[in-house]
């Protein structure tokens, strides 16, 4: 009697294995939009495997299915909609076909799936998740093969470093990268400084090195005033013009990271070439090479997104004697406003595409 129950017994588990063993599928490449082509058929054949690895469905390999395709006739597997998804499903010999997509806006990529039931021709299942780089969309697709295997939706919110941070064993963004821009902006000299000049315009190239929630900041650019002219004896003396070419090197510490618009603040040093013009009785320029520092503040804007915004105060003290009645030292308050964006791996471009905060 033992004996009867426990072949019985086998007998069930064996044909409940064999039931679990028919959930075959066919998985179809993804559809790109604004991926290239050669980044959509690595995703597909990844999410293809990650499926298969899951143990709940039994996966026919790409070629096995254009294979069988062929024969009958359907030289393009191509399948991005639920018709054809059933359609090829049923010539091929599965129960279930696999479509989906993936959708860049700005560095994220979203990847959607769905699974289509070949007898009913009906999405059973669907879900999305985003990755907030090309780095992170192996996780993105290994956590929506687990989806699908287990019909289950991915619970968790998105952030812009949830993937990153929960999914892949280094440390939350500790790659650095470089990044680059440009800015414009506004000085104000404090008291007598730059010989009075009432305000500068600026205009800089920028090169930062992120590094999670520091930044490396060196920036390089050109400034440029003149002063009203003066009434000495009834005689108008011409303005005084000047013009520097400040080189800044400054480290920031980044408040928020995981956030589109953090604040920031920092300082650091640098070196100014200076020159200055005016005119009395006799034109003579001044130049010098002088010492910098300054300390700084703002905001970083549109951080998930493939370009930069920067809204930043600085206070500038330059040492030097170059400009008139300003003693030893000049000092001005500005502000500036940049954009930037990421330079991406094997990337080559001009200082003004590239780079980008985060």
């Amino acid at each position: 009697m033992l004996s009867k129950c426990y072949y019985f017994t086998l007998l069930i588990i064996l044909l409940t294995g064999a039931c679990i063993a028919a959930e075959t599928a066919v998985v179809f490449d993804f559809e790109g939009i604004g991926v290239d082509q050669q980044t959509v058929v690595a995703a597909s054949q990844i999410f293809r495997s990650d499926l298969g690895s899951s143990g709940k469905f039994t996966v026919m390999p790409k070629a096995d299915m254009e294979a069988k395709l062929s024969l009958q006739g359907i030289t393009d597997a191509t399948c991005h909609e639920v018709t054809c998804a059933a359609g090829y499903g049923a010539a091929v010999g599965v129960t279930n076909a696999v479509i989906g997509s993936l959708t860049k806006l700005g560095e994220k990529i979203t990847a959607e799936v769905r699974l289509v039931d070949v007898a009913t021709k009906a999405v059973v299942f669907s879900d999305r998740f985003a990755a907030t780089s090309l780095d992170d969309l192996d996780v993105t697709l290994r956590k929506l093969a687990v989806a699908v295997a287990n019909r289950q939706t991915i619970e968790s919110e998105v952030t812009r470093f949830a993937i990153t941070e929960q999914e892949t064993q280094e440390a939350p963004r500790k790659k650095a990268f470089i990044t680059t821009g440009a800015s414009f902006g506004f000085g104000w000299p404090l008291g007598k400084s730059y010989s009075k000049v009432d305000n500068l315009k600026t205009l800089a190239w920028v090169m930062r090195y992120e590094a999670g929630k520091f930044v490396i900041d060196n920036s390089i650019g050109i400034s440029w005033g003149s002063g009203d002219p003066d009434t000495v004896n009834h005689v108008e003396i011409d303005k005084t013009q000047i013009s520097i070419v400040p080189w800044d090197i400054g480290l920031r510490y980044v408040f928020n990271y995981q956030s589109d618009f953090s604040p920031f603040v920092g300082g650091g040093l640098g070196i100014h070439f200076i020159g200055s013009q005016s005119a009395e009785n006799a034109v003579y320029v001044k130049s010098d090479q002088a010492f910098a520092l300054h300390l700084a503040g703002g905001l970083y804007a549109f951080q998930s997104y493939d370009f930069r915004l920067t809204v930043e105060a600085k206070y500038t003290a330059v040492f030097t004697k170059a400009f008139n009645d300003s003693g030893s030292s000049s000092h001005q308050i500005g502000i500036s406003l940049g954009i930037s964006r990421k330079i991406e791996k094997g990337e080559k471009r001009g200082c003004m595409s590239g780079g980008c905060l985060f």
